[in-house]
């Protein structure tokens, strides 16, 4: 019977780091494939049988996607929309956490309803009304509509709430009976607690900042103001898209989002785990 139950064991045990083995080739197969696309010739990224490897490996297309858009002005955009949209984010959703959180107000309860009824819009549904809105302060194409609108993050603050309130309130009775402004326990004592979670909100809006395409689409006109997606994006002409040029530039492009994950791993985990509730 005991043999029976580690043979149960193993055998799951191997079945599990099966599927885990399936989730990670799948999911690193296309990345492989759009690094090694980016290497070929135009032409051979057509041909039959599919190759996964370029017969002859082409660094040209890289250089003709830098020479053929101003990706020094694109980067320069994405990084500092998504710098300053993290660090207003910071800002908003840790305030709107605590107030949520750790103050009593009429109507907290409720405008914290009203945040989560928010959330099940999709951002579709709010894209023509901001563009009209955008339009009539004359903000079109210009960083104040890359920024202003995405400072607003519901999911953010409610994580920030959420993480807030497995924070014990002795910690600011002592506070307070010390003398302790609002403020003052809001920044030296409940917000240091917050790191994981801040952490959290960072990664995530920087990541999908970055990444992000219909918005800065709609809402800028100039080759100055774009973002990177919308430069890789602009590789598709009516009649013909040069793949391997253009895959070039999403692989350049998904570098620093690589790079991101592997350094904010512990943070991201820590933060999820932690805001959840799971371990204090």
């Amino acid at each position: 019977m005991k043999e029976r139950k580690k043979i149960l064991k193993i055998v799951l045990k191997l079945f599990v780091i099966f599927v885990l083995a399936v989730l990670a080739v799948s999911t690193l197969v296309p990345y492989i494939v759009m690094v090694s696309s980016s290497f070929m010739a135009q032409f051979e990224i057509y041909s039959f049988p599919p190759r996964l490897f370029p017969s002859t490996p082409r660094v040209e297309n890289y250089l003709q996607m830098w020479k053929s858009q101003p990706w020094g002005r694109y980067i320069f955009n994405t990084v500092f929309v998504a710098v300053t949209v993290v660090l207003g984010q910071l800002v908003i959703v840790s305030m709107g956490g605590y107030a949520l959180s750790r103050l009593y107000f009429p109507g907290r309860d409720l405008f914290f309803k009203i945040f989560l009824a928010f959330m099940m819009l999709p951002g579709v549904v709010t894209l023509i009304p901001g563009f009209i809105i955008l339009r009539s302060l004359g903000w079109i194409d210009t960083y104040m509509a890359l920024i202003i609108p995405s400072l607003g993050n519901i999911w953010g603050m409610f994580l920030m709430r959420q993480y807030m309130l497995t924070l014990p309130n002795s910690l600011e009775d002592a506070a307070r009976i010390d003398g302790a402004s609002e403020f003052t326990i809001f920044w030296k004592i409940v917000l240091p607690l917050c790191k994981p979670v801040l952490a959290t909100v960072a990664t995530f809006t920087f990541l999908g900042t970055w990444k992000s395409f219909l918005w800065p689409l709609v809402v800028t006109r100039s080759r100055q103001m774009r973002m990177i997606e919308v430069g890789i994006a602009m590789f598709s002409s009516q009649y013909t898209i040069d793949y391997p040029v253009q895959l070039a530039a999403a692989t350049l492009s998904s570098i620093p989002l690589i790079l991101i994950y592997f350094f904010a791993q512990k943070w991201l985990l820590q933060g999820i785990k932690l805001s959840s509730g799971y371990e204090r």
